[in-house]
């Protein structure tokens, strides 16, 4: 039993016997399917022939550190296996927000490894990563960001720093921006293509935008469920920054329409700071705010540019990508 209870490091290790260590019930292993999500871990959702008794579903996620070196250069880079293995030992059970329940955690640094059994938040529900996440549900969202936020604001005690991703960002930005020249100056605009260049130019702030606090950092509609209301899963890149990376990062993320203007915009930010005064945020004014994330948004490039680079063979991936991309572009000739 002690051996069962180790940790799996490739999906042919995720087995009957394995999972029903891991659970304390037994189960039986119906099927093994590759989630495309990950960027840069392994998931897989295993589907099981009976239902769980700890859990309400069929089925459960494993997450393993992946074998791809770039993958693996990436997670290091930014310590991505160690954030989510802390997160849910130390973080997740204090949040009012909903998160996985988390069955098996385990992280080694050397040899780096990782291996996460979840539950699984998007069984049987009408949201995955693979369906667009209704837009009627933006500002109920964006509530649960600013109570997400509220938990730590200002209080960063125990987290990784905003300001530490800012210096492996800005050592590689410029080169993952050259790396895509076609695709940079075809999804940007002249005007927002130049105020990237300009951020990197710069080079990033001494200290990020203030206030900070605990953030997601990954705050996409891929990362949601709408169990239990709003279910909040992928916590790899968490640390303690400014809150409206969040924001942003979250309206780079909606589907690309030509539609969307800046008084939509700002009745997005007003919906999160409305949201943060009813919580008792009482010194963050709509104006700070606004300026944050006009500050914030050529920061926002640097991630599809790094993975578009990472994996540029996954179609699909570079599709999404892109039209991040292009969003983003959009964002930055509305606001800045």
């Amino acid at each position: 039993m002690a051996q069962a209870r180790m940790p799996a490091f490739s999906s042919d290790q995720i087995t009957s016997t394995w999972l029903s260590a891991i659970l304390a019930e037994t189960v039986d292993i119906n099927e093994i399917q590759p989630l495309s999500s990950g960027y840069i871990a392994d998931v897989f959702r295993v589907h099981l022939k009976t239902t769980l008794t700890v859990t309400d579903g069929q089925s459960v996620i494993v997450k393993i550190a992946s074998q791809v070196p770039s993958k693996r250069r990436l997670a290091n880079q930014f310590n991505s296996y160690q954030r989510e293995h802390k997160f849910y030992k130390n973080i997740a059970s204090e949040l009012a927000l909903n998160t996985p329940q988390c069955y098996y955690n385990h992280f080694q640094l050397a040899p780096l490894s990782l291996c996460l059994v979840l539950e699984d938040v998007n069984n049987g529900l009408p949201v995955s990563g693979n369906q667009p996440f209704p837009q009627t549900k933006n500002h109920a969202v964006l509530k649960h960001l600013a109570t997400l936020h509220k938990s730590h604001w200002n209080q960063g005690k125990g987290l990784p720093a905003f300001i530490d991703n800012l210096g492996q960002i800005g050592a590689s930005y410029n080169t993952v921006l050259r790396r895509q020249p076609v695709l940079s100056t075809n999804l940007l605009s002249s005007f927002s293509l130049q105020v990237i260049e300009h951020y990197i130019h710069q080079g990033p702030p001494d200290q990020p935008p203030h206030p900070s606090t605990l953030i997601h950092v990954d705050f996409k509609p891929d990362n949601f469920s709408l169990k239990n209301d709003l279910t909040v899963f992928d916590w790899g890149d968490y640390c303690f920054g400014p809150p409206a990376f969040d924001l942003a990062y979250f309206m780079m993320h909606r589907p690309a329409r030509p539609n969307l203007t800046l008084e939509r915009d700002l009745n997005l930010l007003k919906t999160y700071h409305n949201a943060l005064l009813k919580l008792g945020i009482l010194d963050y004014t709509m104006e700070k705010l606004q300026e944050d994330f006009r500050e914030i948004l050529p920061l926002l490039a640097y991630t599809p540019l790094a993975l578009m680079d990472m994996d540029s063979t996954d179609a699909s991936k570079r599709r999404q990508l892109s039209s991040n991309l292009w969003q983003l572009g959009q964002m930055i000739d509305r606001h800045c």
